[in-house]
């Protein structure tokens, strides 16, 4: 359902947010190897997440990535955003042209449904709940 930089995403994010405490900064290299995700992927990844203001970085010894905010305002909906097509879920899933509540397909209602439930899951659920702590 997610494309494999989204995957990535949130699986960094989610490190990211379990690290948060500590407030360092954490390089591209330490995540892809503690998460086994090729680092130069990564590095495009976060420097994305960073551009559009999920993520605080900076160069230099003591430098890399963190969160810019707490976990618990982070949503997953902000972090897929940018790198994902979420308005995707929001096609024909039989591919009609037009496919709309007045003019739909035999699953327009059900589809409705489960694609409001996803977009509120990934509204809803905040990167504070991803932790898992070690």
């Amino acid at each position: 359902m997610l494309s494999q930089t989204g995957q990535y995403a949130l699986r960094a994010m989610g490190r990211l947010a379990a690290w948060s405490e500590d407030g360092k900064y954490h390089l591209a290299r330490s995540i892809s190897r503690e998460l086994g995700i090729p680092q130069q992927y990564l590095s495009k990844v976060l420097h994305a997440l960073a551009r559009k203001g999920l993520l605080d970085s900076q160069r230099g010894r003591q430098g890399g990535f963190r969160l810019s905010r707490p976990a618990g305002e982070i949503s997953l909906h902000e972090v897929l955003d940018p790198l994902e097509d979420l308005s995707r879920f929001e096609e024909c899933l039989l591919g009609g042209i037009v496919c709309s509540d007045s003019r739909s397909c035999v699953i327009h209602d059900k589809w409705g449904e489960l694609r409001e439930k996803y977009v509120s899951f990934l509204k809803n659920t905040k990167l504070n709940q991803l932790v898992i702590s070690r």
